[in-house]
């Protein structure tokens, strides 16, 4: 992995806690701000992440708590199902939220909170006279609850041995010479013939940190041979009363394993005739390997002449799909509702349903990536009943492989706090976070940033894209025409006047005539059209909701292409609803290209909007023009309907600048950004419904202007 430290920009430089201070007119000069000193150091490269985008999108990255009782690294791995040597240790990490065991085990205590025996990372490590064997649990609010038993075949020999695991377990595997059982009751070894010794009368411990979620045994070498090469295996259940082994789960008493470490990516595969039995969480393999109890595939190869020597292995860094993990700044308290990993069908709600401050996403890395040459980034937003691999599956290279490998971008699936909960609030938060750590782990240029859903996804899109057009290059909201907003509320009579938001996008919809999107895909089109803002709608015959999890998206590639970010377009029509802002998470749309730091004059108002002209910008006279067509894709006859803007006429540059704003108590204008050079004389015309302060920047310096309701003209020197 490269690590991609302090290059990701920050939000933009004309952000002020000015307030309005007064009614009238004044015009008032200011003192020379500061020059965004980051922007002049990265100019040459293009930002991750616009300045533009909202506060949440750089928030730094909360550090975990370590373990005191772990004297070794905390640099695990990013990518679930991978591993490292790092000084001395080899860290495992596992992937979240699989705990299901065969696919069917649920939890009957509780505090639990439905993911209470889930590994999230492992680690085992040797100084001294003595062995190190620690899990970080993904939720410990219990530490009573879970238990780790690891399995050792330190002769590397399957015919040695046993294979039946202790305590109850009920799964086995070949040639294990002893196993190490811990819980919060203590650490015990037993070895082939069953024979088990409490550890801690022979000086080891156990230390369970609660804030870092994490057991550490100790274990001396006096007590447990460590040399050579040993196979290992962990598994992780619920602990009996004993806390020596495991308790059943209420399904099934055979087999009493939620979660077995180990596992890696080529064997949680998504693919069509693999086993899905967990839906989607990558443990297909597990559940079909546990529900024969059977824990042989899962194991890893434990070097100790690698530890001693205190061999650094670089970090995984994977082409193509892998699962990685981030720390949000929220923590919405342990574990996750019960119904997360239930099949689609649930009710949605805005409600997040995946609670953990450590959350995953999707990652897909084309093969052509190289950290000297950022990519385009594409944000995939999954349907209602999915999470970040929803797109995964049988059909996935419809979707992948034009959208990603071919167009050479980096596409991530942010889970979004659940599969129901439209990305709005702290599922929106998953969206800005999950980019921000992708940024730092990847070279992208953020100037050719889409967002594109499908189904709950489409809406999810369309709401991003919508309140921050100066953030995307493109969207593609696929059989998910919509918008849902931040209190619940999905399509408001007026939610489509938020079109002329993506005047200066790349703006792609599909739907299919047999499909439930249909009919708001067409009302949005035509909203579009009313508003003369370009795109490109197609309708594919007798397609269903479903069928859009692999249609259409070659075709949103093909018209996402190349897309680039609009930084200085010449006119600006911005609309947002002030009661959707959320500070305390980041989450505030109060910008627009060269216009920013908008705040609304009555916060629960229904809208506000701006608008703005540049004569120094628009230079060129244009007229909507809409056509149809018809093609043939994958099979499906399709009507295609598109809206272009054709040169009429050049215009004559300027010096005039119009604004327009309703509900809008203060705004500033980046008068360079708008085409106006310093020295310029600039005529400015303003109309607003009530008191307005406007902040006018125009390289390093400040006009203040404060209005009353009206029009006013002004001249700016």
């Amino acid at each position: 992995m490269i690590a991609r430290e302090g290059q990701t920009a920050r939000r933009g430089s004309l952000r002020t806690a000015a307030a309005v201070a007064g009614l009238g007119l004044l015009v008032t000069a200011l003192t020379a701000a500061p020059a965004n000193a980051a922007a002049s150091a990265n100019a040459a490269a293009p930002p991750e992440i616009p300045a533009a985008a909202p506060p949440a999108a750089f928030f730094d990255e909360p550090a975990l708590a370590a373990p005191g009782a772990w004297p070794f690294s905390e640099a695990f791995s990013r990518t679930s199902g991978t591993s490292r040597y790092d000084h001395g240790a080899l860290l495992w990490t596992d992937w979240l939220f699989d705990d299901v065991g065969d696919g069917t085990l649920t939890y009957s205590d509780e505090a639990a909170h439905a993911n209470g025996a889930d590994v999230f990372r492992a680690g085992i490590g040797v100084r001294g006279d003595r062995s190190y064997w620690r899990v970080d649990w993904t939720t410990l609010a219990d530490p009573g609850l879970p238990i780790a038993v690891w399995a050792l075949d330190t002769d590397a020999d399957e015919r040695t041995g046993t294979s039946a695991w202790p305590g109850g377990a009920g799964v086995q595997s070949p040639g294990s010479d002893a196993f190490l059982i811990v819980s919060a009751d203590g650490v015990w070894l037993e070895d082939a013939r069953g024979s088990r010794s409490d550890l801690s009368a022979r000086g080891a411990l156990v230390t369970v940190d609660e804030q870092a979620k994490s057991f550490v045994a100790e274990v001396p070498r006096s007590a447990l041979r460590v040399n050579g090469v040993f196979t290992v295996r962990l598994a992780a259940g619920v602990a009996d009363a004993e806390g020596t082994g495991f308790a059943a789960a209420p399904e099934r008493d055979d087999m009493r394993v939620y979660n077995a470490a180990f596992r890696t990516a080529t064997q949680e595969g998504m693919r069509a005739g693999g086993p899905q039995r967990a839906t989607g969480w990558n443990n297909g393999a597990q559940s079909a390997a546990l529900a024969a109890g059977d824990m042989s595939p899962f194991a890893l190869e434990l070097d100790w002449r690698e530890l001693a020597r205190g061999t650094v292995d670089p970090h995984p860094s994977p082409t193509g799909f892998s699962t990685r993990w981030y720390v949000s700044s929220v923590d919405l308290g342990p574990g996750l509702h019960p119904d997360t990993r239930q099949p689609s069908g649930q009710p949605p709600t805005t409600e997040p349903r995946v609670y953990g401050q450590v959350q995953p996403y999707l990652v897909y890395v084309p093969t052509t990536y190289h950290p000297q040459r950022p990519a385009p980034l594409t944000i995939l937003l999954h349907g209602g009943g999915n999470n970040h691999n929803g797109f995964r599956g049988a059909n996935e290279d419809h979707l992948f492989g034009p959208v990603c490998e071919d167009r050479g971008s980096i596409c991530l699936s942010p889970l979004g706090r659940g599969d129901g909960t439209w990305y709005v609030n702290e599922a929106e938060l998953d969206v800005w976070e999950a980019w921000n750590r992708v940024a730092d782990a990847y070279a992208i240029d953020g100037t050719r940033t889409t967002i594109a859903g499908h189904s709950m996804g489409g809406v999810g899109a369309t709401r991003l894209a919508t309140n921050h057009p100066d953030v995307f290059a493109g969207v593609g909201i696929v059989s998910g025409a919509g918008y849902r907003n931040a209190a619940g509320i999905r399509d408001a009579a007026d939610d489509s006047a938020r079109v002329e938001n993506l005047a200066d996008m790349r703006v792609f919809l599909d739907a299919g005539t047999a499909d439930i999107a249909e009919g708001n895909t067409r009302s949005w089109v035509a909203a579009l059209e009313a508003a003369g803002v370009p795109h490109r709608a197609h309708y594919y015959e007798g397609a269903t909701h479903g069928d859009f999890g692999w249609l259409g998206w070659r075709e949103f590639a093909q018209d996402a292409g190349d897309a680039r970010l609009q930084t200085a377009p010449g006119t600006i029509a911005f609309r947002w609803d002030p009661r959707e802002d959320r500070p305390d998470l980041g989450l505030v749309a109060d910008s627009a290209y060269w216009l920013d730091a908008l705040v609304p004059r009555d916060a629960d108002a229904r809208w506000s909007r701006a608008a703005a002209r540049s004569g120094a910008l628009d230079t060129v006279a244009t007229e909507p023009v809409t056509t149809t067509a018809e093609a043939v894709y994958d099979g499906y006859p399709t009507e295609i309907r598109t809206l272009e803007r054709r040169e009429t006429a050049a215009v004559p540059a300027n010096d005039e600048l119009t604004l327009e704003f309703a509900n809008v108590a203060s705004a500033d204008v980046d008068l360079t950004a708008a085409g106006f050079a310093d020295g310029t004389t600039v005529q400015l015309r303003v109309t607003t419904d009530g008191p307005t302060t406007v902040r006018l920047h125009r390289d390093g310096s400040m006009q203040h202007v404060e209005l009353q309701a009206g029009t006013h003209d002004i001249v700016l020197g």
